[in-house]
């Protein structure tokens, strides 16, 4: 390396943006998965579980309000 500080500051600033562009690389390929540990990617995950519940129930209930619509009332089915 050499003698002169200004080569030396440069050398310095190029070493710390090389690493840093190293390590922002290596968050932006990491999968979801392995983030911090899995912790948020496991949140994201039971959250998912919890509006796909919804979602289902919703589903059922609108289902269940069309049949009603539809069928009337029970006064009017026939049986036999």
């Amino acid at each position: 390396m050499s003698d002169n500080w200004v080569v030396q500051n440069l050398q310095n600033a190029l070493d710390t943006w090389n690493s840093k562009l190293a390590e922002i690389w290596q968050i932006i390929t990491q999968s979801p998965e392995n983030f911090k540990g899995g912790d948020i990617w496991n949140v994201i995950a039971s959250i998912h579980g919890a509006l796909q519940a919804i979602g289902y129930a919703l589903l059922v209930l609108f289902f269940v309000v069309g049949v009603v619509k539809t069928c009337g009332s029970f006064t009017d089915v026939n049986f036999c």
